[in-house]
This record gives structure tokens, C-alpha cells and sequence, in this order.
């Protein structure tokens, strides 16, 4: 019976989505639980781009510690890039509201 309840609980945790990061805080891949779409955020010389979502939404950067860095209101979400300085070394919250869903990402830039 233990081992029964062994496998079953590997089969969960290989089975469930997990979410990565590459380049060392640069991008930030993530699975969108409602349509398992890879969304990628991608900071890289003072870009910010956001690669997977479709649609008219507004995108809200904040601070770890919950201060509005940035704005962008009613924005085509396909392909999202937008000039902004961020602090290296430092970890942001995008929060993006599409049709009535709200999906939250993290950044860390490098």
C-alpha cells in the first residue's frame, strides 16, 4: 500500500505544469493555467517584451515591494514591447488584465 501511494504521488508531481526561468532572470516562461499557453517575458536592453498573450489588456509593473513602476492601458498584448528603465539585479511583478482574467508573472532583471 505504501508503495501504491509512492507512485501515485510521483505521478502527481511529474504530471503537474511547472513553471522555469532562463537566462538567468531574463526571461521568465510560464504556463497560463486557463489555456496552457507559454507566455515569455523577456527583458533585455531596456525592452520589455511579452511574447504568447493576445488581445487588448493593460499591463501594471511593480516593485517587490508593491510600488507602480510602470502602466499601459487598453494595449494590443501580441507582441508587447515597451521602453522602460528597470534597476538591474532587481525583482518586478507584471501583472497583466486581459478579458476579465488577471494573470501575474515575475521578473528579475540582470
Amino acid at each position: 500500500m505504501k508503495r501504491l501511494s509512492l507512485i501515485a504521488l510521483c505521478v502527481f508531481f511529474l504530471s503537474s505544469p511547472l513553471a522555469s526561468f532562463g537566462n538567468a532572470g531574463l526571461s521568465a516562461p510560464k504556463f497560463n493555467n486557463s489555456t496552457s499557453t507559454l507566455v515569455n517575458l523577456i527583458y533585455k536592453n531596456g525592452v520589455l517584451s511579452i511574447k504568447g498573450l493576445t488581445g487588448v489588456g493593460t499591463v501594471r509593473i511593480y516593485s517587490i515591494i508593491g510600488n507602480e513602476v510602470a502602466v499601459f492601458n487598453q494595449i494590443d498584448l501580441y507582441d508587447f514591447q515597451r521602453n522602460i528603465p528597470l534597476e538591474p539585479k532587481t525583482m518586478y511583478i507584471v501583472r497583466v488584465e486581459t478579458m476579465g482574467e488577471v494573470k501575474t508573472y515575475k521578473l528579475v532583471t540582470r
